[in-house]
């Protein structure tokens, strides 16, 4: 995947120079911890140091960018600079301020930042690809999990297994750090897994994901383990189920992420629950596990086909219970599609 030149059509600069990591990792489809990639009308190179060079010159061996070592930052600075540049495109909010400055005093700088968001935020056939096996290995681990639910395991203990069942099934990292809560700290929405014992008559809530070529899913289920749960729990249940399945399938193509937000906000007020609804419905997912769009409250932006976002709904009861159901989604044909398979009713171990 070379997306270089596509995104410099989108800018009106000479050329453009990307240093974050994500955002190299999107426009080479290498990933590495120190880089820049450079790219102008007539070529492309991405800049790196010799830990990285060989496996550099592998993958980008087919594609547009070539690869060079550079000493410094200061070095690529000087090598655009050589190639008389007057009007750079860097992504200013992933810079620090040195490096804002040192950039500014050479070059006219413009914002690439909105044109990389935009970019980003529509998946290709590729992207889909590795965002679609990364749910069904996520899926995969998660049903090897159930059976290590057992009396007296901890959160970490189970938060590490789904970790390692994610890269025995082909992750190649984990797309977050993994939450495992059990009990009352199922209603801390993004608790710290810790040395919690699992019990009879606990809720159990994973919150997890792994990376595919880079690309991220993300879900969450919420389990009961143990005896059965009492009115309440399942009735909180069946209302976050069903606003996670009213948003699923009433999302379309063209709805603003306030409006799609709305969708289940609007149900779990019916039910006198929106109060405890304390996080957005949803948020893009891609290389990054948080992305364009947000189906949020204040979400303006439009959702369009290709877009890849989270819908899961969540109600929080502090130091009782948390629910939250998620699917990793796209839309596809103006409508949600889920990559998720697994049953999102309330399950008993």
């Amino acid at each position: 995947m070379d997306n270089t030149k596509k995104l410099l059509r989108e800018l009106k600069a000479d050329a453009m120079l990307t240093g974050a990591a994500d955002l190299r990792a999107w426009l080479t489809g290498f990933r590495s911890s120190f880089g820049f990639v450079y790219t102008d009308a007539q070529e492309s190179v991405f800049f790196t140091d010799p830990r990285y060079a060989e496996g550099a010159k592998e993958a980008l061996r087919n594609s547009y960018t070539g690869v060079a070592i550079a000493k410094n930052e200061d070095s690529v600075f000087d090598f655009i600079k050589s190639k008389k540049i007057k009007k750079l495109a860097v992504p200013v909010e992933r810079l620090t301020q040195p490096e804002y400055e040192r950039l500014r005093r050479r070059f006219k700088l413009v914002d690439s930042t909105p044109a990389f968001v935009k970019a980003m935020s529509v998946k290709n056939e590729e992207e889909l690809a590795s965002i679609t096996r990364a749910c069904e290995i996520a899926e995969e681990a998660y049903l090897q999990l159930l059976s290590f639910l057992k009396e007296g395991v901890t959160e970490n203990e189970t938060a590490g297994y789904l970790e390692y069942l994610m890269r025995k099934c082909g992750a190649e990292d984990r797309s977050f750090e993994t939450i495992a809560a059990f009990g009352k700290n199922s209603s801390v929405p993004h608790h710290a897994s810790d040395g919690t014992k699992l019990k009879s008559g606990m809720p159990v809530l994973l919150d997890f994901g792994c990376k595919v070529n880079g690309y991220c899913s993300d879900i969450t289920r919420t389990l009961w383990f143990g005896g059965k749960p009492d009115d309440e729990f399942k009735s909180v249940y069946e209302s976050v189920l069903t606003s996670h399945l009213l948003a699923r399938d009433n999302i379309r193509a063209g709805m603003k992420g306030r409006e799609a937000d709305a969708i289940a906000r609007d149900y779990l007020a019916k039910q006198g629950l929106d109060k405890f609804f304390t996080h957005s419905l949803g948020h893009g997912i891609g290389i990054n596990i948080h992305e364009f769009p947000a189906l949020s409250p204040k979400g303006e932006a439009a959702l369009q086909d290709g877009m890849v976002f989270s819908i899961e709904p969540g109600v929080y009861f502090e130091g009782k219970f948390g629910i939250r159901i998620e699917d990793s989604v796209t839309l596809k044909d103006g409508r949600v599609v889920s990559f998720m398979k697994t049953d999102k009713n309330l399950t008993l171990l």
